[in-house]
């Protein structure tokens, strides 16, 4: 059986501690004051963090703190907290941050590894290049599961003083040692790799980038304060640009004990947007068709973040046998991503497993079954791995919003970033908007003219 990365875009409902919960708590009106944080002191919750400008707090209480904060006239809801327990990667080979393999004839780039990267060749990023647009002045935020701080590929462009986390008793590094697989680390060199002779190159190579750990590096659970907390943090930050690859499995029900819980994350999101931050998502790895999905009690079914409102949402595509043939189709929609109109924007590179044939190839010095190099090649903790999901596809996206954003001198309305993105877009599949591509595979030169 092939063994690739599920990307943690699979991930499960479950609830927090009985004794010590925490709530998301939501003001009538678009103000926290300091006044109503007391009333909740004195209905008996700590006020972890407030957001006047959401009027949202965090709050950390005991298991009836809602009916009696629900008594304040203040207060529309307080909702308890849920987590979401995110499936462990399987990776499919790590690499050691060892010898470079030799640069094959096609590039002849110093970042050897480079030539693993066909997710750039779809996206026609190098062309971008060549036009000399490179994402300098542009700063992204991985909302993530931290990233590997040491990474030669990721010192140069990281904004380390800015790395955080909410993840509690976890720092934003990484702490799993080679050759454990790091999501954070991933997904941070597809969009920012510095192009320095190491390794791999991302969309963005001179876009800079800071890790908001949302998501813990052992167990791979976070929770929709933490997710809320985190955009909030990038935003307040400096980030233009915000990545989640991350996602509910099967779906999010739009139900009584989440609404208010997506209504508050739905603040964040646009809080970003006013501050002029994109917030980029994948869509999940179970190909469900969001259009239709509902859940066994009759509740829509949702992309979460993903299909939250304001939130751009990216599907995947890979290639199938492209180790035998470099000219294939990149753009085949992946055997797992989910997909409908109300959830895919855009489709990007996210690799794939389908290949049928376990024969071997060699691409970039690398002999490997042919099957794995349809996947992306990114960096991981100590080196490099393959993965595979709808989390790879979201950066290849991410990295090309920092690319126009950072050739419109670093600070851009989100609606021209879209338009920009919308406009290069190469439109695939049923013309307009489409299922499994929304309004097309992004693409970066055309982004950029």
């Amino acid at each position: 059986m092939k063994r690739w990365t599920l990307a943690l875009c699979a991930a499960a409902l479950v609830t927090g501690n009985a004794h010590a919960a925490t709530y998301v708590v939501q003001a009538k009106g678009q103000n926290f004051s300091t006044a109503l944080a007391n009333k909740i002191a004195a209905a008996g919750g700590q006020v972890k963090a407030r957001y006047p400008q959401l009027g949202v707090a965090i709050v950390e209480a005991d298991d009836s703190f809602a009916v009696r904060a629900l008594q304040l006239n203040e207060i529309e809801s307080a909702a308890r907290d849920k987590a979401l327990q995110f499936d462990p990667p399987m990776v499919v080979s790590a690499e050691s941050l060892g010898e470079n393999a030799a640069s094959p004839p096609n590039t002849g780039d110093n970042d050897t590894r480079f030539d693993l990267q066909w997710g750039h060749t779809a996206i026609r990023a190098t062309d971008a290049w060549a036009r000399d647009y490179r994402g300098a002045g542009a700063v992204v935020a991985v909302l993530d599961s931290g990233v590997d701080c040491a990474h030669p590929d990721l010192v140069p462009n990281m904004l380390a003083n800015l790395n955080t986390s909410f993840v509690a008793g976890e720092g934003a590094c990484a702490t799993r040692p080679f050759p454990v697989f790091n999501h954070g680390t991933h997904v941070a060199g597809t969009i920012a790799a510095a192009d320095n002779g190491v390794g791999i190159i991302g969309v963005a190579p001179s876009a800079k980038f800071f890790a908001v750990k949302v998501l813990s590096e052992f167990t791979g659970s976070g929770s929709f304060a933490g997710i809320l907390q985190g955009i909030v943090y990038a935003t307040d930050n400096g980030a233009d640009v915000i990545n989640m690859s991350l996602g509910v499995s099967g779906g999010l029900p739009i139900a009584a004990d989440t609404k208010d819980l997506i209504k508050a994350v739905q603040k964040a999101v646009l809080y970003a947007r006013q501050n002029n931050t994109i917030v980029i998502a994948s869509t999940g790895n179970e190909a469900v068709d969001f259009d239709h999905a509902v859940d066994a009690d009759g509740n829509r079914l949702m992309s979460f973040p993903g299909g939250v409102e304001g939130v751009t949402g990216i599907a995947a595509t890979a290639p199938i046998g492209w180790a035998l043939n470099f000219n294939t189709n990149l753009d085949i929609p992946t055997s797992y991503t989910n997909y409908g109109k109300r959830t895919v924007d855009y489709a990007a590179p996210g690799g794939d497993s389908a290949y049928p044939g376990n024969e071997n190839c060699t691409v970039a010095g690398l002999l490997r079954p042919c099957w794995v190099f349809d996947l992306v090649f990114s960096d991981s903790t100590g080196g490099f791995s393959w993965a595979g999901g709808t989390s790879m596809a979201s950066p290849h996206a991410a990295g090309i919003a920092a690319l126009v954003i950072g050739a419109n001198g670093g600070e851009l309305q989100v609606s021209r970033v879209e338009n920009a993105l919308r406009r290069g877009a190469a439109d695939l599949g049923t013309p307009g908007v489409d299922e499994f591509f929304g309004h097309g595979r992004v693409n970066a030169d055309d982004s950029l003219r």
